[in-house]
């Protein structure tokens, strides 16, 4: 019968009940706070770089800032004690990544849970990807999306991508207050260094990263043609992805994850990938990579719009695999690059800076 009653229940109630009861406590530093609001504490290793890089940003660039991180899982548990203790001096920075729009509807209701819970401060959403199309549904979640940012007086919404830069430009066009910035993903603002990797392992193999979900556009006859041509260079060739599971995780751990992958990157002379991060954190420790596009436009377009002129990186799609053998033996043949800097200018990322000071 209990069971039966549950059913009944909306899940907006069971949610707003389950946050209530798990409510929690959180001490902050008396000082002015930059929060990294749906910091990611799961194991998608994409995903654990952006809050780490963002995390880094932010304490470079603010000074006598206390950087605050609000893990996803916790969101709703810590949003009211933070709430009553918030100053209208402090920073609310939404964690940047792949997630707005429809195809990740938990992640964006959150964003904007927290959007309309601080209307007093500024609220910078770090760069993302815009997923939409031309269904109803996805119609609908662009309307809210549009309802929701459109009514906060002082937030700043950056594109990593042009094409997300365009479409975010059409949806707030009406609305001045929603300021639409456009810069490189966080992740391109650090190096393999600051995320934790080394330089101690020497150079081997072929290292494959593809994905196996909604976002994989890679067909069977494709991917038999791609591994026929790996397998014609003579290399070693082991599998890997970004996603390691696991929930709740603790920030080391958190951190090791990233290290260890951009380590294990370093240690591959070519990394194959169709993963946005698996790209990114591939031209992060210098390692060379074979790109392919994925079901969505954030691969190709991160590529295109920052990532073309690396000498480190070639992205191909399936419709030119007759160049694969040429494309990885000259990529087999480059030098590693320095895992110490980060791969972009840091001028490129000036107009994030400059929406995290208040004028």
């Amino acid at each position: 019968m209990i069971d039966e009653i549950k059913k009944l229940v909306p899940r907006k109630i069971k949610v707003q009940v389950s946050a209530c009861l798990n409510r929690e406590n959180v001490n902050l530093p008396e000082t002015t706070r930059a929060f990294i609001f749906l910091a990611a504490d799961y194991g998608n290793i994409g995903d654990l770089a952006i809050t780490a890089a963002q995390e880094s940003f932010l304490s470079r660039t603010l000074d006598g800032y206390a950087v605050i991180r609000v893990p996803i899982s916790r969101t709703r548990t810590q949003l009211q004690s933070i709430k009553k203790q918030i100053n209208p001096n402090d920073l609310v920075t939404i964690v940047g990544g792949g997630n707005m729009g429809s195809l990740y509807p938990d992640i964006e209701e959150l964003r904007q849970l927290v959007i309309c819970s601080f209307p007093e401060n500024r609220v910078v959403c770090f760069p993302q990807t815009l997923d939409w199309d031309t269904g109803a549904v996805s119609k609908k979640a662009l309307r809210r999306i549009v309802k929701v940012y459109g009514q906060h007086p002082d937030i700043h919404v950056f594109a990593r991508e042009s094409i997300t830069r365009d479409k975010l430009g059409e949806l707030f066009s009406q609305h001045p207050n929603v300021k639409v910035g456009y810069t490189p993903d966080i992740v391109l603002s650090a190096s393999g260094q600051i995320l934790g990797g080394t330089d101690s392992n020497e150079a081997s193999g072929i290292l494959k990263c593809l994905r196996d979900d909604k976002e994989r556009s890679l067909d069977a006859a494709n991917a038999l043609r791609l591994d026929s041509a790996l397998a014609a260079c003579g290399e070693p060739i082991s599998v890997t992805d970004t996603h390691a599971g696991g929930a709740r995780l603790a920030e080391d751990v958190c951190a090791n994850l990233v290290a260890d992958k951009v380590n294990q990157f370093r240690s591959a002379k070519l990394v194959v990938t169709d993963r946005l991060h698996g790209m990114i954190l591939s031209v992060l420790a210098g390692t060379p990579c074979l790109v392919i596009p994925n079901a969505n436009h954030k691969i190709r377009q991160t590529w295109h719009d920052w990532l073309g002129t690396q000498p480190l990186v070639r992205f191909l799609e399936p419709a030119e695999f007759n160049k694969l053998p040429d494309v990885l033996t000259t990529l087999l043949q480059q030098p590693h690059g320095d895992i110490s800097m980060p791969p972009l200018d840091c001028a490129l990322f000036k107009s994030l800076e400059e929406a995290l000071h208040f004028s």
